[in-house]
């Protein structure tokens, strides 16, 4: 039975490169995988999600179903070294007869993940499958942690030189937070941070990685 492609899936590969670009601070690219198709004779889309929700999830972080009920499943993960998301996918439930058809899409952070957009789709069609797998190589991560003060990321505890009542916390997951609860993240590349933050900042960090100025913005770590 011929498929035809319609907007709703272009949407669906947008929002995968959206949540990762979103968190990729330039030079860094976006491989993208497309193609793989799995049909099923018999079954349902709830069936086929039910599978899609356990693929996924054994790869990636954040497994959940776009819009409940429209059969495109999302997930995301797993955190680097410098920020959020190096990795995201999407598996499309479409009926078809008395059965269905599922679409798999899949992107990397580059340079950044562990594995290609090809070995993720692949690695996910053949849990979906109830094929053996193998474990997808994790991006880098410190270790240990890092503590007080280093120019590889930004964890640590941040004070606003122009604001004394403001300080943001950095974690090693890229997520941040001020001292009223207000959360956000942050992406590095090089020197060039990338702070959401009520809003998008585009930020520079000092070569001794004490400072960070630019988008409004002016912070000395505190250590």
């Amino acid at each position: 039975m011929a498929l035809r492609f319609d907007r709703r899936y272009l949407f669906t590969i947008a929002l995968v490169i959206g949540a990762l670009l979103s968190a990729i601070a330039a030079p860094a690219a976006v491989q993208m995988t497309t193609g793989i198709r799995i049909v099923q004779q018999t079954g349902t889309t709830a069936d086929c999600g039910s599978k899609a929700k356990t693929a996924l999830s054994a790869f990636l972080q954040n497994t959940s179903e776009s819009t409940p009920g429209n059969g495109e499943w999302l997930a995301s993960g797993a955190v680097g070294v410098n920020g959020p998301s190096t990795a995201a996918a999407t598996i499309r439930c479409i009926p078809a007869g008395t059965g269905y058809v599922a679409i798999f899409t899949c992107a990397v952070q580059a340079p950044g993940s562990g594995f290609g957009a090809p070995d993720l789709c692949i690695a996910v069609a053949n849990k979906f499958q109830g094929k053996p797998t193998k474990a997808l190589p994790l991006p880098p991560t410190p270790t240990p942690l890092p503590t007080g003060c280093t120019t590889t990321n930004l964890v640590g505890e941040w004070q606003s030189n122009d604001n004394s009542g403001l300080t943001l916390k950095m974690d090693v997951d890229g997520n941040l937070s001020d001292n009223q609860g207000v959360s956000g993240s942050w992406a590095l590349n090089g020197n060039t941070v990338t702070l959401t933050y009520y809003g998008n900042h585009t930020m520079t960090l000092s070569s001794d990685g004490k400072h960070l100025s630019g988008g409004g913005y002016n912070l000395t770590r505190k250590c």
